[in-house]
């Protein structure tokens, strides 16, 4: 039995003191995983509720995978991923690597593109427990 998923678990995770990469990995792989075990039903609830702000460029990377991850699954993107503080004034292109960081702005989806922030599009595929597949 999986722990009860939650939006504001990934919020404290944010906060806590821990690795770049284990934040990056949580958000981009473990969330959406998490949320395609849900039901459907429990998908659209845990969507609902607002996670905590953490006055980091963290919590852009969060509102967008949350869009990215309703869409997929067919849902209402909630109101809460348009606060401001879940955008960022200056472009985030996550990846240090030339080439990836070329291909993150180049086949970013749309939530991705509207708060910012540009992850490696490798890990925006069926492996990270989305839907359906997103091939660039």
């Amino acid at each position: 039995m999986y722990a009860e998923f939650s939006l504001a678990s990934y919020s404290r995770m944010i906060a806590a003191d821990m690795d770049d990469m284990d934040r990056y990995c949580a958000l981009m792989h473990q969330l959406p995983r998490q949320f395609h075990r849900l039901t459907e039903i429990d998908q659209a609830k845990a969507l609902v509720d607002s996670p905590p702000l953490t006055g980091t460029r963290w919590d852009a990377l969060l509102a967008a995978v949350v869009e990215h991850v309703a869409r997929l699954h067919r849902h209402r993107v909630p109101d809460w991923v348009n606060e401001p503080d879940r955008f960022l004034a200056v472009p985030w292109v996550i990846s240090t690597n030339p080439v990836v960081a070329a291909d993150s702005v180049l086949y970013a989806p749309a939530s991705f593109i509207r708060h910012s922030v540009f992850p490696d599009p490798l890990d925006l595929d069926a492996r990270g427990g989305e839907k359906h597949a997103w091939v660039p």
